[in-house]
């Protein structure tokens, strides 16, 4: 099991690689399309009909992407004031491990309808860049299979230190104790 373990821990810091790397991309894209959108209205009176959809299409992206990174890192806003009010690990560890696989539930419950409008909008194409619609309806397919696959590999590790009570205080516990720097 362990060896196992071992192996989706291995893939899943490539794949978190990879998508750190797709995001810097897409943010770079997003920067220099908008300042080159921006010289060309103001210096040339000329705008890029497909700026603004490059633009958006990347933001999507990079927020359904990009938050997988951020479960990885257990850095997602959650609602988690009951478990942070009470005192008792093993109870805690509980209501950690069920915040977690109902967000996951919840991720892959949506993905039959994300697949449906894929397909609904495959024919249409974008306006300003012709591109198929349904890229811009793949990133939450991605994005939530990323998101998944990032909860699995951080629960199991978060629900053994809380029931253990040795979990590592958050930065929001740090501010309120005073312990920051």
């Amino acid at each position: 099991m362990k060896k196992v373990l071992s192996v989706y821990c291995k893939i899943d810091d490539i794949l978190a690689t990879i998508i750190k790397y797709f995001c810097a991309l897409l943010l770079m894209i997003m920067i220099v399309v908008c300042f080159v959108n921006t010289v060309g209205r103001y210096a040339f009176h000329h705008s890029f009909r497909a700026a603004e959809e490059i633009v958006i299409l990347c933001a999507v992206w990079v927020t359904c992407v990009g938050a997988s990174l951020t479960a990885r890192a257990d850095d997602h806003v959650t609602l988690d004031l009951l478990q942070e009010l009470i005192k008792n690990n093993k109870v805690r560890a509980v209501l950690y491990a069920i915040t977690r696989g109902l967000s996951c539930l919840i991720l892959i419950l949506l993905l039959p309808a994300a697949f449906k409008m894929v397909k609904i909008y495959a024919p249409t194409k974008l306006t300003g860049t012709g591109w198929p619609q349904w890229v811009l309806y793949d990133s939450y397919v991605v994005g939530s299979i990323a998101i998944v696959l990032g909860y699995l590999r951080i629960t199991p590790g978060k629900v053994r230190a809380i029931w253990t009570g040795t979990e590592e205080k958050s930065e929001y516990e740090k501010i309120n104790e005073g312990e920051t720097e």
